[in-house]
């Protein structure tokens, strides 16, 4: 157990903390304060993560703590939120829906688990989606919020590539760039142009060997017509 206690698995601790927290406020039909709780949890399981890497060495156990934590809090907590704040009528289709999206959410870490690709997620991330499934339960009518929880359930257990943090903000970095900043043109494009340039340079001085040229055609036209050129 010792050898599990660092800085990275206490904030994965704090942030399942947060879930928890965040369900029993859902399940009390108050999903603004529920929301407000999955948000610190998205973004201490975005610490938790760079603390990891930084420190690098052997990360199965707190991998597996992440995975939990995001279950409880971005997958039950949006679901039963869903569920409490829908209408009666709506009911059942609340819970269906609810269902399928932890359903898709499982495996969707699962899958994360044991294919992680370098540069893209395979499927929305499951923050992403339980964040999303907030806000439609907050500001969006019952049956947008059950029709938007359908497609985003369906994002995560898809295989659609989305981009990480650092390649969206690198993508993000040089489209400013390239806004920003004329294109130059190449070192061996510039180099190029030089050396045009030089010929061209060449061909009009008197001592180049554009002007030698030149100078020895008109001397033979000027012996032929009975003139030297050097008269």
């Amino acid at each position: 157990m010792r050898e599990h206690l660092n800085l990275a698995n206490a904030v994965t601790s704090v942030s399942l903390v947060a879930g928890f927290s965040a369900l029993l406020l859902a399940i009390d039909g108050q999903p603004a304060p529920a929301a407000a709780l999955v948000v610190v949890s998205a973004v201490l399981d975005g610490l938790d993560g760079m603390l990891a890497r930084r420190r690098g060495g052997d990360h199965t156990f707190g991998a597996q703590l992440d995975s939990l934590t995001d279950l409880l809090a971005f997958c039950v907590v949006p679901a039963v939120a869903l569920h409490v704040t829908a209408p009666a009528d709506a009911g059942v289709a609340g819970a269906v829906l609810g269902g399928a999206f932890v359903l898709a959410g499982a495996w969707r870490l699962a899958r994360f688990a044991l294919d992680q690709k370098r540069g893209h997620f395979r499927g929305l991330p499951t923050p992403l989606g339980g964040i999303a499934v907030m806000g439609l339960v907050l500001w969006t009518p019952a049956l947008a919020a059950l029709l938007g929880t359908a497609i985003l359930a369906v994002l995560m257990a898809s295989s659609v590539p989305f981009p990480t943090v650092p390649t969206a903000a690198a993508v993000v970095r040089h489209g400013r760039h390239g806004r920003t900043r004329p294109d130059r043109p190449s070192r061996r494009r510039r180099r190029g142009r030089r050396n045009r340039h030089d010929r061209h340079d060449s061909r009009d001085r008197p001592g180049g060997r554009g002007g030698h040229a030149r100078r020895g055609r008109y001397a033979r036209r000027s012996r032929r017509g009975g003139r030297t050129a050097d008269r």
